[in-house]
This record gives structure tokens, C-alpha cells and sequence, in this order.
């Protein structure tokens, strides 16, 4: 279905994200880190809880920022991406829970080398309204994210330099936009009533190390948690599912801004709309990171300025065309980012 214009309000931005953060130590990854990406939130006692403060609105330093509507009580936001006629429904996106395989890659999956485990922590069922449950589809307008306000952690910091074949990247995990939620999300009773998440971002030493001119492996491999790419606002990327192996975007509380934390380590789930702020002279969206197996990954417009979908994209969720080679693309719809690696990771 595509989006009647007629659904939406006055658009901001979009910003979704969330978290997949399994209890359980992350598996190794082909990029490391200096600092370890925490895999786990709540226990599944709640936090002593302090008095709601009213949300304050996100800075206006970002224009296209998606923020929080209404009086303070709602926690919802509004999306440019979904308030036109190109894309799927935003207010009933496809769940991503049925999504996930660790068998093969597949179109519109999730190739994971972590099955399901319904025994990590993860937000209350019983306590989501925005997801149809009958018609495994989730509402974006309608879902609860956490929004931005007086929390100011330092300056988040990217840094990329390439030598021969190699490029470098070094981030603190912390966005360079400045743009981020109000944590802890324990301020905020209403929204830990669902999501028992108490941490709080700070900045961690990460580097990354890619090939400039990365090639196709005979076959694609699998996701593991943790971080699978690190975007050019310097924060990492982790896959869509969280720790259960269920779609992180759609459950999970995130911040207005598009991430939330595991512990410390802050990520987002997919790409915040905003960071989808350059175009290449035919339309298409400019780059916004780098995905492990050192193919870039652009934002939510193909040639002609026309929005990805999982149609047109492959089981990796990239394609190929033109001067950039093969790439991938961010999309509203899961998996959000990559399904798989099609290069072999660094």
C-alpha cells in the first residue's frame, strides 16, 4: 500500500530506531572496537523512578529533526519521509518479527547469525498500543519515542582518512549533530512502564578499518549483534532485531532522534531521517555511513530521488548502478539497513 498524503500531519523528520540489546555477551565481530559494544538492558526489576518532567521539544538547530507532538504526555513525532505518496503506509508498516532467518539470506529478511531468543529482556508486550498484533503491522505516528530535552552529553566526534586501500574511521559514538534524546529514560515513568532501558549514552573509542574499494563475496553472510557499521554522525550501527530477534525499531523505545543505548554504548537501529541531507545531482541520497564489509550505505532515495523499498533492492538489501558500484540503502521499511553483507566482512 502506498502512503495516502492525506493520513499525515506537518512533517518534520523521521527518526526511528531502537534497540536490540541481547543479555547475552555479543558475539565477535569482523570490525572491533576499542570500547565493546554492551548487549544488555534492564533486569527485570524497574528502577526507582523520578518525577515526569515536560519534554521539551528538539533544538531547532536541526530543522528536518523529528519532534515530539503535542503536550508532552504523548511522545510521538512526525516524519517528511512518511507525509508523502511515495513508500509503504507508515501507519501500518510491516513487523518485522517473522522476518529473521539464520538459514539464508532472503528479500525483505533479516540474515542473522542469532536466532530467536525469547528469553532476553526487551519491552513489554502487553504494554505496546502501536502495534496491530492480528495484522503484524506497527503504526509510526502513533508509536511512543522518547524525546529530546536537557540531556547534553559531550560532542560526539567522526574522523576518516584513507592510505592505499585502506580506510580508516574513528568515532566516539556520540552524534556529531549533537541531536539525541532526553536519557535516562528512568525520568520518563510512562515510557520505562514499557521499556525498562536505564541507560544513560556516554562517549566510547571506536575504530573501524575498511577496504576503499571492498568487493562481492561468492556468497552473502550473516549479521551478528553488535555493531555492523558506523554512520558519518559518528554513531554505530547495530542490525534490526533486538535481543529477543524481534524487530527493535517497531518495539523498542527509542529517542525522537533515532537511538537509544545499551548500558553506555548509544546506536541507532536504522537511519534517522535527517542524516538524509545531501543529494547526488540525479536525486539520489548521498552517503550517510559504512556498513562492516566496507560497502557504503546511502539514505532513503535512489536514482531520480524516487524512495528505496525492499522491491528494489536485493537480499542484501543494496543494489548496483552507475559510478557508485554496489551499495546499500536505508529504507522505513525492515530491515531498515542491510539484510546481510554481500562483501566478506574486514
Amino acid at each position: 500500500m502506498r502512503k495516502p498524503i492525506s493520513t499525515f500531519v506537518v512533517a518534520l523528520v523521521l527518526v526511528l530506531g531502537l534497540v536490540g540489546c541481547s543479555a547475552e555477551a555479543e558475539p565477535t565481530i569482523a570490525v572491533q572496537a576499542t570500547v565493546d559494544p554492551a548487549e544488555a538492558h534492564a533486569s527485570a526489576d524497574a528502577p526507582t523512578l523520578a518525577p515526569t518532567p515536560t519534554p521539551s521539544p528538539a533544538p531547532d538547530t536541526s530543522p528536518s529533526d523529528a519532534t515530539p507532538t503535542g503536550s508532552g504526555t504523548s511522545f510521538t513525532i512526525a516524519s517528511t519521509l512518511c507525509s508523502d505518496n511515495q513508500g509503504p503506509d507508515c501507519s501500518a508498516l510491516r513487523l518485522g518479527d517473522d522476518y529473521l532467518t539464520t538459514s539464508s539470506p532472503a528479500k525483505g529478511y533479516l540474515y542473522s547469525c542469532s536466532g530467536a531468543n525469547p528469553n532476553a529482556p526487551g519491552a513489554t508486550e502487553s504494554k505496546i498500543t502501536w502495534i496491530d498484533f492480528a495484522a503484524k503491522t506497527w503504526n509510526f505516528f502513533t508509536k511512543l519515542w522518547l524525546p529530546a530535552g536537557a540531556f547534553d552529553p559531550v560532542i560526539g566526534t567522526y574522523s576518516e582518512t584513507t592510505a592505499g586501500d585502506s580506510r580508516s574511521i574513528s568515532v566516539n559514538n556520540l552524534p556529531v549533530d549533537g541531536m539525541i534524546g532526553d536519557w535516562p529514560m528512568t525520568d520518563y515513568p510512562a515510557l520505562t512502564d514499557i521499556d525498562r532501558n536505564p541507560g544513560t549514552p556516554a562517549a566510547g573509542n571506536f575504530s573501524f578499518s575498511y577496504s576503499v574499494s571492498p568487493a562481492e563475496a561468492s556468497a552473502p553472510s550473516c549479521l551478528s549483534l553488535g555493531a555492523i557499521g558506523v554512520t558519518t554522525n559518528g554513531v554505530v550501527i547495530y542490525n534490526a532485531a533486538d535481543g529477543r530477534g524481534e524487530d527493535a525499531v517497531a518495539r523498542e523505545i527509542v529517542d525522537a532522534l533515532g537511538g537509544h543505548p545499551a548500558q553506555s554504548d548509544y546506536h541507532y537501529h536504522f537511519i534517522p531521517e535527517r542524516l538524509d541531507s545531501e543529494s547526488l545531482s540525479d536525486g539520489h541520497s548521498g552517503r550517510v555511513g559504512y556498513i562492516n564489509d566496507g560497502f557504503p550505505i546511502y539514505g532513503y532515495h535512489g536514482e531520480g530521488g524516487v524512495e528505496m523499498s525492499n522491491d528494489d533492492l536485493d537480499l542484501c538489501h543494496g543494489h548496483t548502478h552507475g559510478a557508485i558500484g554496489y551499495h546499500y540503502h536505508a529504507t522505513i521499511e525492515y530491515p531498515y539497513t542491510v539484510g546481510c553483507y554481500k562483501g566478506a566482512p574486514v
